[in-house]
């Protein structure tokens, strides 16, 4: 019994002062009988590495920063060589990725790939930037020397 009252002022004590019990509390000290167990912290969504936005050009794919995603169609659906280098690559900067990629709501997550370079593929296309868009939305790099072309949320080139 003084075990147990004992037990009982140390938890009164330590709960008075503002110190927290790093274990469970057995059903003797705390006098009941039901099991208390710590609530398993939340999980945080991760931000999606693609998306579906509503532009000029219709319904498109958007990076996670919601700018717009382009393919070049000198690269096809070949997604082991990026064909935009050198210059190419400082207009148009490839959507990179790494780890778990994520597709946005009514995105196919089958579609989603990593292709050389870390660069991210959609449908087997690569996925470029167009560096003067300057707002999410925008879509200048449209048609741009008739090889660029925004994606659209199938995963084709909106030519």
């Amino acid at each position: 019994m003084r075990s147990r009252s004992m037990s009982r002022l140390l938890l009164a004590v330590l709960l008075a002062t503002g110190v927290g019990i790093a274990t469970e509390i057995t059903p003797a000290v705390a006098g009941t009988a039901t099991n208390r167990s710590a609530a398993a912290p939340a999980k945080k969504k991760k931000k999606a590495t693609i998306k579906v936005a509503t532009t000029s050009a219709g319904t498109i794919i958007v990076g996670a920063n919601g700018k717009t995603l382009y393919a070049f169609d000198p690269d096809g659906t070949d997604t082991s060589t990026a064909h935009c280098t050198g210059g190419c690559a400082g207009l148009w900067p490839a959507l990179t990725g790494s780890g778990k990629l994520v597709a946005g709501k009514s995105l196919d997550k089958t579609k989603l790939t990593v292709g050389a370079g870390k660069q991210v593929a959609y449908n087997g296309h690569l996925l470029y930037f167009y560096a003067p868009d300057a707002a999410p939305g925008d879509t200048g790099g449209q048609g741009v020397g008739g090889v660029w072309h925004v994606v659209g949320a199938d995963g084709n080139p909106i030519t």
